[in-house]
């Protein structure tokens, strides 16, 4: 899994309309990320979110990456999700409520906006 930092508070990174774009460059990362990839996301409060890659384009030369921001992860968590060591059962549903937990929050933002 790839971790890489946003400028952004996090009350901004999660409040926002739709996907968050991220060009590749912002990222750091030297490997192109793809479609359906799980990543990690620091903002600048030192919040660690969990995302998903939605789609990447790269009609204008660098990829510029669609994100689902999902949960808020607590350092701990964020650490188990860098390592890619599999999780003892009971912690991977722990992830998996989480990261539900993570959507439903996102949709119900969604849904009170006018």
């Amino acid at each position: 899994m790839e971790l890489f930092h946003v400028d952004m508070s996090a009350a901004d990174l999660i409040s926002g309309p739709g996907p968050l774009a991220v060009g590749h460059e912002a990222t750091g990362l030297a490997a192109i990320l793809v479609e359906g990839q799980e990543v990690l996301v620091s903002d600048s409060d030192g919040e660690f979110h969990a995302a998903v890659v939605l789609s990447v384009d790269s009609s204008e030369g660098e990829p510029v990456y669609a994100l689902h921001i999902g949960a808020r992860l607590p350092m701990d968590m964020a650490a188990q999700r860098l390592t890619d060591v599999d999780m003892l059962p009971e912690n991977q549903g722990l992830h998996e409520i989480v990261d539900l937990l993570g959507d439903l929050r996102r949709a119900q933002a969604f849904t009170r906006q006018p």
